[in-house]
């Protein structure tokens, strides 16, 4: 191929002859000959595009067009340009610009790029590539980095089950050349568009600190130690220096290590058992260590979301003194129940009640962990997927908004146990949404920016008195939900301004709830803020027609003396911001 494999589209072009001629003989004429793939721009932002393709040619030049059509309507051309691919059979890079007309195309309308010859030559095409002219450094999509700037993520991973059969050197050096290959995880191809670098050049744009899960599955120690060293080696250390040859001398920020990715699935490339597992990473722990430096933050492959206390015990008895957090996943289809025959109202109330059901089962984790010596009050997890879909509350409406105001609450309640949090995916579960080059994001994560911007430092005690409701039959890691609160709080302080926030998740799908707020030991000012985020109904989300349907709205409530009277909507996430008289 052109440069990364050996695929490749090799073009033919046909004459055509025609009944009538010259003197009654045939004359020659040729067809215009190409491909196209219908696909969607950003014009709501940017009519100009930019990209390249690579091709060869052994019969001398060949001029091709490069263009912009209606779909489905080839002889319709909106903007087009030339190339000229050179005699000689070497593969060369072609780069290009279009300008689309202004209201050429629509948003979420389909557009045909072409690539086509009018010729009889032969010639061979591959690596095309198209981006918008504005995207950040060439490559990176402007709306997104936005988004995520916006709602002011700290953390981002890089993870998932391709990682247990990814090398990172495929990932690194001139896109080009990058190897292109099966994901074995997915049964996807694999062009390693995506590596080290651009991940590390994704978390400087939108401001947040990077995550990186290493291969333990098909990797080697000595591949994690060469990525570490690659990522915060100095220059001139081997490694370094091959970061620095690829334009980036200076060492990455601190980035935290994850050593496996859930190798406690058997679908998982390297799959271990508990005791291999605990083998499996003292193998790696010294090298990525002494890499990384003592200060990094080291994560181990904790158990599956059924909290398997064998796995979590090897670990703890193999590997304790070289322990700090144990990662957790819990990544759900909402249509694991037990219960067979549910209705309505209990596919609703399941999954609203599952950050309580989370919170139970962190205590004998908790209880196992602090039951050694070597891990008690020293060993906490680390959330780096947690994320659920289905008919109802899913990632993408408001139901799941309320949940994940739950999960924030449940996580935050024990900060000191669970200090790394990151959703399964950036622009899935944790809530950005792209889809025909429009970008929004979800009630979900807007759920997400009101913790961000609103939440203080510190968690503060709170007491809770409100009616309850119990699962039974629910899903399958967690049947039994008992006294789960319609309301779920959590309050926060700024040690730096005195703002007490509180977070309410009001998971009564069908009311809204009257409540007495009561203070102690706080003075509040006579005007409180309020962040509102709801909607009539459970699945109620936004799209990219409509991205700001569902977002906060501000208010304000006036406050008098230590109690507080307000009515939380149903299906609700409020915050009450209070400042100190």
């Amino acid at each position: 191929g052109a440069a990364n494999s050996d695929r490749y589209i090799y073009m033919i072009g046909l004459p055509k002859p025609e009944a009538k001629g010259i003197k009654g003989r045939p004359t020659i004429t040729t067809e215009e000959l190409g491909i196209r793939q219908g696909i969607y721009l950003p014009v709501h932002r940017e009519l100009e595009y930019m990209g390249s393709l690579y091709a060869s040619s052994v019969e001398g030049p060949v001029k091709l067009m490069v263009s912009f059509r209606t779909r489905d309507n080839p002889d319709k051309i909106l903007a087009s340009t030339e190339v000229t691919v050179p005699d000689g059979g070497k593969w060369t890079k072609l780069p290009f610009r279009l300008k689309l007309p202004a209201g050429a195309a629509k948003s979420h309308e389909l557009v045909d790029f072409a690539v086509s010859m009018t010729g009889p030559q032969r010639f061979s095409l591959d690596m095309i590539r198209l981006y918008p002219a504005d995207a950040v450094e060439g490559y990176f999509d402007p709306e997104v980095l936005k988004a995520t700037k916006e709602m002011n993520f700290s953390l981002v991973r890089w993870g998932g089950n391709f990682m247990s059969t990814y090398h990172w050197q495929d990932g690194v050096g001139p896109l080009d050349k990058r190897r292109t290959m099966l994901n074995r995880a997915w049964g996807t191809m694999e062009y390693n568009e995506f590596g080290t670098d651009d991940f590390m050049s994704f978390c400087r744009l939108a401001g947040v600190q990077p995550m990186i899960c290493l291969n333990l599955g098909s990797g080697t120690k000595e591949e994690a130690r060469k990525w570490v060293e690659y990522v915060n080696g100095a220059p001139t250390t081997p490694e370094g220096a091959h970061r620095a040859a690829n334009g980036h001398r200076e060492p990455y920020p601190e980035t935290i290590w994850e050593l496996g990715n859930e190798l406690w699935g058997d679908d998982q490339m390297g799959w271990q058992t508990p005791t291999s597992n605990a083998a499996r990473y003292l193998e790696f722990y010294p090298v990525v260590r002494k890499q990384a430096g003592p200060g990094a933050k080291l994560v181990a492959c904790g158990p599956g979301a059924d909290f398997t206390p064998a796995w979590t015990g090897a670990l703890v008895k193999q590997a304790g003194k070289d322990l700090s957090y144990l990662s957790v996943h819990y990544v759900v289809r909402l249509n694991g129940i037990v219960n067979k025959a549910p209705d309505a109202d209990t596919l609703t109330a399941i999954p609203l009640a599952l950050p309580i059901g989370m919170a139970n089962l962190l205590k004998p984790i908790r209880g196992q962990i602090d039951g050694d010596p070597a891990t008690k009050g020293r060993v906490g997890l680390a959330y780096t997927e947690w994320n659920w879909g289905g008919t109802g509350p899913s990632s993408t409406n408001i139901g799941g908004a309320v949940m994940g105001a739950g999960w924030m609450n449940m996580m935050l309640s024990q900060a000191d146990f669970v200090p790394i949090s990151s959703m399964s995916g950036l622009m899935g579960g944790g809530g950005l949404r792209k889809s025909e080059e429009m970008v929004w994001a979800t009630p979900q994560c807007w759920a997400f920016w009101l913790y961000s911007h609103r939440a203080g430092d510190t968690v503060v005690a709170t007491e809770t008195q409100v009616r309850h409701y119990d699962v039974h039959d629910g899903m399958t890691s967690m049947p039994e939900i008992p006294n789960v609160p319609y309301l779920d709080v959590l309050a926060t302080k700024n040690s730096t301004n005195g703002d007490l926030a509180l977070f309410v998740a009001n998971r009564d799908w069908k009311n809204s709830t009257p409540a007495t707020l009561r203070l102690q030991g706080f003075s509040a000012a006579a005007q409180a803020q309020v962040d509102t985020l709801t909607a009539d109904s459970l699945t109620a989300e936004n799209t990219g027609d409509h991205p700001d349907a569902i977002k906060p709205v501000t208010s304000s409530l006036a406050v008098s003396g230590n109690e507080i009277q307000y009515v939380f909507p149903k299906l609700s996430v409020t915050v009450i911001t209070l400042k100190s008289r």
